[in-house]
């Protein structure tokens, strides 16, 4: 089973990523929303917390008021989305994925998908 550290440190992967990444700097520099990422297996939780397009923080639980609540049915999942090993965007499309929050957010998030593992 996948613990809360390794969903950490997957999402401390995915913020180092984002963060030296100047293509998605310029993309995102007035982006600024409050990611919850919630498992249904095993309960974790984890908050993304970004200003301008930088990943300022990333912390176990859900702390403060989203823009986005990204549902996955296991940690495994959530964990291999932020390592790259699966697409998001054909997990929110099949189902597989539920997320609450404007549209546009979604699409931003996808963008940073795209940039970081095109495929």
């Amino acid at each position: 089973m996948v613990t809360i550290d390794e969903v950490l440190a997957a999402a401390t992967d995915f913020k180092d990523k984002m963060n030296a990444n100047p293509k998605i700097q310029k993309l995102l520099k007035i982006w600024n929303p409050l990611i919850h990422f919630t498992t249904a297996d095993s309960g974790i939780k984890t908050t993304v917390n970004i200003k301008g397009g930088i990943v300022e923080e990333v912390k176990a639980g859900n702390n403060g008021d989203p823009d986005l609540v990204i549902s996955f049915p296991t940690a495994l999942e959530l964990r291999d989305m932020l390592l790259g090993k699966l697409n998001p965007t054909a997990m929110y499309l099949s189902g597989d994925i539920r997320v609450k929050g404007h549209q546009a957010d979604v699409i931003k998030l996808d963008a940073i998908t795209m940039i970081l593992w095109p495929e």
